[in-house]
């Protein structure tokens, strides 16, 4: 669509009217649009961005709560300081374990906070922005946003809505080291209280004090311009932007406040001049640039304080809920309750007992439905609690068939953590089918994808007809629409008979294991469909799910070894793990494949569904952005709800686990439909990161997948698929309302407006608008109507119920759908979030029965031979409490009296040994505030802290700890290495270090560091610590002894022996043909023994093994050779004659495409007609043969044969070919062809009639593709019957007795004139107000002799008869025409005559049209000609366009003061036209004043805009 082409265009090139703080997102600051504004080529260091800021923040944060957390069976759990995010995770969870849900929730949080930068009501408001002095505003919204951020938490375990606000509160933390004084007041410490309700007022600055001193320049650098000793400031920041009117504070004239600076601040040049933000590393934008490293990690440590506060507050197990820290997937399960649904309940039931039995699952969630009741929904990580709940589900009611489906997936979504899955069951349609729309944009947005199990009738009828049945098209949705929801979201859509249930639900079980990536997927396609698919080396294992009746199903691995999906019993045998085996559902799974390119190949009568997955350590999370230049702050502005068709975005890709897969490089994106047509290729050729941009190509109009490729170390290519099907629209919705609108207290309502968009047709647009705990009460206006381009703000409101629980969470989704076009629909989604009745700010009382005393047992090695105990009780009366719980977890505790918001006491006990010296405990309100009692004894002397190795080389590795403070002198350390050889030394240093030498490289090697300490005459034994590390690799050993056990015609087995084991991690065994053509194919193995598969028969290939280490380094080859046993060969392909004599044939042919190396040579038979036994040998090197001593003119037959050395023949291939004549005719010369009348041509030539039996004469006109041939036996000839002024080509060629036929001999000739005919069925094809378009045919006699029409139109009007207003005289003939600039309902002559080349011309035909109506423009010079007490008469003038279309003029009046209107209709005579009207108004009222109007209709009822004026009767008293 043209305007979102140019809106992109405007995006560009205005984007250096943009401005920064922390920038939101990274961007290219070379982009010419962004140069001028960053100046890179003066940008010494690194600019750090919000994006960046967050996510090292959590990284520091979550590896800190890691080892404070240890995995259970890894107390000693160590992680590098500098692991990224997934290497924090996979170190933690496990190499396979796949880390996409962390990230994702990393991101959701990153997200929030960019999205301060994107949304109006968020950009400009200083509270939120750090800007203008306005510390109270920016103190408030993060104190009364604190409490709905943890009671989202933990009340409601809402994290999709929390992370949105944390993500919201972090960045105005993180703006306030940007735009603040604080740095330059000298602190280089965060401001641990900034944004905690409750925290002690900061000392700011006041209005009237002077913080800044003039800058040398308004713009570049500048230097100590903040004033020592006053209090804290920000800059003022101004910029033209119409939304911001009403958010930006003006800078105060006195002369002494700062500015934000840079050259895009308007205030930059205001006294005092300059500037103080330190945003950027870039000079000519950030003023204090030299203070942005500081300020950029003051705002990682306050974001990493912040997220302390969080977990000190929710507990560790919320706060791991709060990242999706946990392996696995939720099981989530909505079930059709009513009566239909025993069997698959039953079904239900079994599976989940197995799942609780046998896999562990970090969360269950269950939603069943019925009619009209849903719910209610259990969430816990409880199995047991889980189990008893499904174990309780009963079937009823149901009656009227159509199910209350899509309320119970809302709520399903709502419970359902982000990139999950969920299973749906159930066998009739939905009746809630209003809310269909926004529920699947609730799953999108969450990235939730959902199955459906339909065991219900499989409709083969219009899938819009059960909608046609009930006549309303709003409420009942059927199969095609959970199709829809599946084919959306990535899930499947499983068509299943009510038999087949329980052989279907074995996927719940698996869905739970592990998160896979999507390689590649098909959705509702039928007959033959072939999948190529790129296994890369970062794959474990690969996943087949297929949904359907299927024909065939073919897996083709990359040796050529096939699978036949179908056939368990051999599946089985392979090694493939069947998953669930049913007709509707099949999913097997390859355990360990070769890297390399896989074929599926699928046949199915019926629609059918297919989806590979993986399990790998590479993924990636994308998203359509666009780059929004606005002020104040120029980012990546990420896409809310659905893209917007033809519009160019930016894809934000965040690659996970590229460090660990060695991923190369993405090359490309690619976008491709349900049923795998690829629509657009991206190619990409820049850097790879944790998270870049790739500018995209205008979206298709049709909803697509996203692929990334790219290639890993190895070279193999990788491909990762977005599961979400994205679709493009042409209407956007976008929230306006705030976290603070969008919250209230129970009893209070509230409201939130939206603004919905338009870049379709003009239309009606039906707002619709849901939430999933029914706050909503409605939304106004319901309905708008938007032209194309137009935009209106709508408002939704809401009340709480008064028992509505302080902390719950609604999530709720408005959707604006056009009535005209199916792609005009978006939704956006907000949450709304229930406040505390009261403001509480007081944190919960602690206190403690006695204090521990440990003395004389605080050291490490004595510690443990000493126990204490202490009771605290807690109590909160204002909000009451949520949690007691005691940090860290000594031998026991103890909580009683507990219950959910109780106010009464609450007492806990705990227990420890004297080695627990520091401990909390924690009392959280139902608001979140944190109360504490301190138990501090001291650190434990002698504890060694922060061991770890600091370096690692291939046979070392550097040690590096420090050791706590003790009273106690210490004497040694012992080192034991390996659990095998001990070392002992010393060290005095605060940080120590030791190189551990002698090592064997590429091996774990462990380490256990005891500290002794003098203790009179013995020592006393510290308390170990522990760390690991590999050493790096050597080039591993190259095998030797390599050769071949055995062969078949297609396999060989070969072995080979281990030289020496030493950084062995496995083999690399590849393999290629030995003299022939062929792809070399490499696969991995940890064996010494490997069969070739796929291979040809009587062939040779070279074997290459080499030793592969660890780290992937190779050893020299290991090359050897192995032969493959006969086979009979196949037939030779693609027999040509190469070349043919008066006496040889020469054939050519190709090798089969089997068997090739099993051909010794080749064998021809032939005779004439039918095949003799007449041979000749053909070497097979050469393929290509002659045939001699053959007859002229004669037609064989030919036979080639392949024979082996062993003289085994296979089939033959046929060929047919001719010998030639004994000699070649001459063609004839001296062709002559003349005209000598107007339908006739006179062809004469001459030759030396050797070998020529006769000619052939043909002859053609030019434009008509159509030849005319004859036999003549002379040498000249008559054409008759041809068309006059012609141009005729003539062709002469001689031929031989048998049909040799010479090289052709052409000339051209024309026949004489003719008087052309006149057009013909000149006809109107299309009139507007102001257009005639007329077509016509040429004559039927003459018309080859016309090269063009004269075309003339004219008016024909009683005062303008016979005005010529358009002559049309066209170049080349044409058969249609376009009068423009035509006047409105008027009567036009159009006339057409013929012309030929000679100017000879036809008569004229000519056409009568009548332009249509258009609106008339007002009527003009409406005035009051006279006036009595009675009447008034008015005069005025025809309208100055489309006056010919008046019809009648309709007057009304209207006296001042009464709201009674009069109207009198007009007639316009249709006689002789006159510009002028007039009418007297009837029945007024003395002296008084009218309103009088006039305006002109047109036959079908048009009318133009209106005339006015006001006039007096007469009459009034003097």
């Amino acid at each position: 669509m043209l305007h979102n082409t140019l809106l992109a265009a405007n995006v560009l090139l205005t984007v250096v009217v943009s401005a920064t703080a922390f920038l939101a997102t990274p961007l290219n600051t070379t982009d010419p649009d962004l140069a001028s504004i960053l100046c890179p080529e003066q940008t010494a260091e690194v600019t750090r961005d919000h994006k960046w800021i967050t996510r090292e923040a959590i990284r520091r944060n979550i590896r800190r709560f890691f080892l404070h957390n240890p995995p259970p069976t890894q107390p000693g759990f160590t992680v590098p300081t500098d692991a990224s995010l997934s290497q924090l995770y996979h170190a933690y969870y496990g190499a396979s374990a796949s880390p996409a849900r962390f990230i994702n929730a990393v991101n959701s949080i990153a997200a929030s906070n960019v999205r301060a930068d994107s949304a109006r009501q968020l950009r400009y408001d200083p509270g939120i922005q750090a800007d203008g002095e306005a510390f109270g505003d920016l103190q408030s919204k993060l104190s009364s946003r604190y409490p709905q951020l943890l009671t989202s938490i933990l009340v409601n375990e809402a994290y999709s809505a929390a992370r949105s606000l944390l993500g919201l509160s972090l960045h105005s933390i993180q703006k306030f080291y940007a735009h603040s004084t604080w740095i330059e007041a000298g602190n280089t410490d965060i401001l641990p209280d900034l944004g905690l309700p409750g925290s002690p007022p900061l000392d700011v600055a006041a209005p009237d004090d002077d913080v800044c001193t003039p800058c040398p320049n308004s713009q570049g650098q500048c230097v100590g311009n903040v004033l020592n000793g006053v209090g804290l400031s920000t800059g003022f920041y101004q910029y033209t932007d119409e939304d911001a009117k009403g958010f930006l504070i003006p800078k105060p004239s006195s002369g002494g406040k700062c500015s934000h600076g840079g050259v895009l601040d308007e205030t930059a040049d205001q006294p005092a001049r300059g500037g103080i933000n330190k945003d950027t590393a870039s000079p000519c934008f950030s003023p204090h640039h030299h203070l942005h490293q500081q300020a950029a990690e003051l705002a990682v440590l306050a974001t990493d304080h912040y997220l302390d506060v969080v977990l000190e507050a929710v507990g560790s197990d919320k706060y791991r809920r709060l990242f999706d820290l946990y392996q696995g997937s939720a099981l989530s399960i909505l079930i059709d309750t009513t009566s239909s649904m025993s069997g698959e309940i039953n079904a239900v039931r079994d599976q989940v007992a197995e799942i609780v039995a046998s896999v562990p699952t970090e969360l269950y969630i269950l939603v069943p439905y019925n009619d009209p009741k849903v719910g209610p929904v259990t969430k816990t990580d409880n199995p047991d609690d889980f189990l008893n709940a499904v174990n309780s589900l009963k079937p009823h009611g149901g009656d009227d068939i159509p199910e209350m489906y899509w309320q119970g997936l809302q709520l399903a979504l709502s419970n359902t953590p982000d990139y999950g899955n969920i299973f749906s069951f159930t066998d009739a349609g939905g009746k809630d089918g209003n809310i269909m729309e926004s529920v699947i944009s609730l799953a999108q947005e969450r990235n939730i994808k959902v199955t459906v199990v339909y065991s219900g009738r499989v409709s083969k009828d219009d899938p819009n007809s059960a909608r046609k049945k009930t006549g309303d098209s709003r409420l009942i949705t059927n199969q095609a629409d959970y199709k829809r929801l599946a084919d959306s979201t990535g899930g499947l859509f499983i068509p299943s008979g009510k038999f087949e249930i329980d052989a279907i639900t074995p996927i719940l079980g698996d869905s739970v294991k592990s998160v896979d990536v999507d390689i590649a997927m098909l959705k509702d396609v039928k007959g033959s469909q072939q999948l190529e698919l790129p296994i890369d080396d970062s794959v474990l294992d690969v996943t087949v799910h297929l949904a359907g009746y299927m024909n065939d199903a073919v897996m083709q691995d990359v040796t050529g070894t096939t699978y036949d999906l179908l056939d368990d019993a051999a599946l089985t045998a392979a090694g493939v793990e069947v998953v669930t085996s049913s007709e509707a559902l099949r999913v097997v799974r390859f355990p360990h494949p070769g890297f390399g390119s896989w074929v599926l190949d699928l046949d199915a009568d019926t629609s059918f569904s297919v989806t590979i997955s993986a399990n790998s350590t590479l993924s990636w999370l994308g998203g359509f952005s666009i780059l929004d230049p606005s002020p104040p702050h120029p980012h990546y502005r990420a896409v809310e709800g659905n893209p917007l068709t033809d519009t160019v975005y930016y894809l934000d890709v965040m690659l996970i686990g590229y460090l660990e897969s060695n991923l190369l490089d993405v090359d490309s994106v690619e976008y491709t439909d349900n049923t795998g047509v690829l629509l657009r290729t991206i190619i990409y050729d820049g850097d790879i990161d944790d998270e870049f941009y790739i500018r995209s190509e205008p979206l298709p109009e049709q909803p697509f997948n996203v692929r990334l490729c790219g290639h890993v170390q190895s070279g193999n290519k990788f491909c990762r698929l977005l599961p979400v099907l994205i679709t493009p629209v042409q209407a956007s919705v976008e929230v306006l309302a705030t976290s603070e609108e969008l919250s209230a207290r129970p009893s209070e309502s509230t409201s939130g407006d939206f603004l919905i968009k338009n870049f379709g047709l003009e239309s009606d647009f039906q707002v619709t608008v849901t939430d999933d705990m029914k706050y909503f009460t409605e939304v106004t206006p319901s309905t708008i109507h938007l032209t194309s381009n137009g935009s209106e703000v709508v408002t939704a409101s809401f009340s709480v119920p008064s028992g509505s629980v302080p902390g719950t969470v609604s999530t709720i989704i408005l959707t604006a759908q056009s009535a005209k076009q199916k792609q005009s629909v978006n939704s956006a989604v907000t949450q709304l979030v229930v406040l505390p009745e009261t403001v509480d700010t007081e944190a919960p009382l602690c206190s403690l029965d006695t204090e521990p005393d440990c003395s004389g047992f605080n050291i490490i090695g004595i510690c443990n031979q000493k126990n204490w105990t202490i009771t605290a009780t807690l109590q909160d009366s204002v909000s009451g409490l949520s949690n007691a719980y005691a940090v860290p977890e000594g031998l026991w505790s103890e909580v009683n009296g507990l219950t959910p918001s109780t106010k009464n006491e609450v007492t806990l006990s705990y227990g420890a040994s004297c080695c627990t010296s520091q401990v909390e405990i924690i009392g959280v309100d139902t608001v979140g505030n944190v109360g504490k009692c301190r138990i501090d004894m001291g650190v434990l002397g002698g504890a060694i802290v922060d061991l770890e190795a600091e370096s690692v080389g291939v046979d070392w590795v550097m040690l590096r700890w420090s050791l706590s403070p003790t009273t106690l002198e210490l004497h040694k350390y012992s080192l034991l290495i390996n659990e095998d050889m001990v070392s002992e030394f010393r060290c005095t240093e605060s940080v120590c270090h030791r190189n551990v030498t002698d090592l064997k490289a590429c091996s774990l090697q462990t380490f256990q560091l005891t500290p002794y300490f003098y203790m009179g005459e013995s020592d006393r034994v510290g308390l170990a610590a522990y760390t690991d590390a590999t050493t790096l690799d050597l080039e591993p050993g190259s095998p030797v002894n390599g050769k071949q056990i055995n062969s078949t015609s297609t396999t060989a087995r070969v072995t080979w022996e281990a030289a020496n084991t030493l950084c062995l991690h496995q083999y690399q065994v590849c393999y290629r043909p030995y003299g022939f053509p062929g792809t070399e194919v490499c696969e991995a193995t940890s064996a010494t023994e490997y069969e070739l598969r796929g291979i040809e028969p009587c062939a040779v290939y070279v074997v290459t093994v080499m030793s592969v280490s660890p780290s992937g380094l190779l050893s020299e080859p290991l090359k050897f050779y192995v032969n493959t046993d006969e086979a009979d060969p196949e037939a030779p392909r693609n027999v040509v004659l190469e070349q043919a004599t008066e006496t040889t044939v020469t054939l050519a042919w190709d090798d089969p495409l089997h068997h090739v190396q099993c051909i010794d040579r080749y064998m021809i038979t032939y005779g004439v007609i039918e095949p003799t036994h007449r041979e000749v040998h053909v070497d097979f090197s050469h393929n290509v043969a002659t045939v001699s001593e053959l007859l002229p003119c004669t037609n064989y037959s030919f036979m080639v044969t392949a024979v082996s050395k062993t003289g085994k023949m296979g089939p033959g291939a046929h060929r047919t070919a001719e010998t030639l004549e004994t000699e070649n005719p001459n063609p004839v010369d001296a062709l002559v062809a003349e005209a000598n009348a107007t339908t006739s041509l006179q062809v004469s030539w001459m030759t030396d009639m050797v070998c020529i039996d006769h000619f052939v004469v043909c002859y053609y006109e030019h434009l008509v593709p159509e030849e005319t041939c004859a036999a003549e036996d002379n040498t000249e000839t008559s054409l008759l019957g041809l068309q006059p002024c012609t141009d005729y080509t003539v062709v002469v060629t001689a031929v031989t007795p048998y049909g040799v036929e010479s090289n052709k001999t052409t000339t051209t000739a024309s026949t004489l004139e003719i008087n052309p005919g006149k057009p013909e069925k000149l006809t109107v094809t299309d009139q507007t107000a102001h257009t005639v378009e007329i077509s016509f045919d040429p004559p039927s006699v003459g018309s080859q002799c016309i090269t063009e029409y004269d075309i003339q139109g004219i008016l024909l009007d009683s005062t303008l008869r016979d005005k010529q207003i358009g002559t049309a005289v066209p170049t080349e003939p044409s058969r249609e025409s376009l009068f423009t600039d035509l006047m409105a309902c008027s009567e036009y002559e159009i006339r057409v005559r013929s012309v030929t080349r000679g100017l000879l011309t036809s008569d004229w035909v000519s056409v009568v049209a009548t332009t249509l109506e258009d609106t008339p423009s007002a009527p003009r010079n409406l005035k009051l000609l006279d006036a009595t007490q009675t009447t008034l008469h008015v005069q005025w003038w025809e309208p100055m366009d489309n006056y010919l279309c008046v019809e009648e003029y309709v007057v009304s009046w209207i006296k001042k003061g009464e709201a009674k209107t009069q109207t009198f209709t007009s007639r316009n005579n249709k006689g002789p036209r006159s510009p002028v009207s007039d009418m007297t108004l009837p029945n007024l009222t003395p002296c008084s004043q009218y309103d009088v109007t006039v305006k002109a209709v047109t036959p079908s009822g048009q009318e133009s805009d209106v005339a006015s004026l006001s006039a007096d009767t007469t009459g009034c008293p003097p």
